[in-house]
């Protein structure tokens, strides 16, 4: 089995192992974003949960740029990788790998949507006759839809207990930012008559 083969096996499994863990580890972490929003419902309370979330869009990141080698590594084997969208083979350099890359990310990330407008952020198209990679390429599309979903749910979630919490305590964002500054925002008292 060549280097290259090899290493796409490995990068297959760890993108998997990623996403299963990104789903589990995520729940877990719950009690602690509940803790943080109960008790500090403020712009640090966002600042870590932006910062929780840094390990997925590393992650991200990561198997993005080792997906692109990957392929240009298969290529540089002999592996007939991409074609044009009339079937004509096309070996692909590092612009060309990366650019493709992100159309399977953009595949993953909204799902039916790029199939169904038949939209495209590359010329380029996986050869279906290598089916092995087919599946390599649905790996990493999963993995990015995953990951991006549980993201985008996660996030709504915690951007709704901020909500929740500010209200709770009467906090609105034109108070708070006059609060900041060291200002208040003071209403004129009604006078109270019998009348009224």
């Amino acid at each position: 089995m060549s280097l290259s083969i090899t290493f796409a096996i490995v990068l297959s499994i760890a993108m998997i192992i990623v996403a299963v863990l990104t789903w589990f580890y995520h729940d877990m972490k719950h009690r602690d974003l509940d803790s943080w929003v109960q008790y500090g419902f403020s712009v640090e309370t966002l600042r870590h949960a932006v910062l929780y979330y840094r390990f997925m869009g590393i992650s991200m990141l990561v198997f993005y740029v080792l997906f692109t080698v990957s392929c240009l590594m298969l290529q540089s084997a002999g592996y007939a990788l991409f074609v044009y969208p009339n079937g004509e083979p096309v070996a692909a350099g590092p612009v060309g790998a990366a650019m493709f890359t992100l159309d399977l990310v953009l595949r993953g990330g909204f799902f039916d949507i790029m199939e169904h407008f038949q939209l495209s952020a590359s010329p380029l198209l996986m050869n279906r006759s290598n089916t092995w990679f087919v599946i390599y390429c649905f790996v990493f599309r999963i993995y990015y839809a995953l990951t991006l979903m549980r993201i985008l749910v996660s996030f709504i979630w915690i951007w709704v207990r901020i909500g929740r919490a500010r209200r709770s305590h009467g906090i609105t964002v034109a108070n708070e930012g006059l609060r900041r500054r060291g200002l208040r925002l003071r209403f004129p008292r009604r006078s109270r008559s019998p009348s009224s």
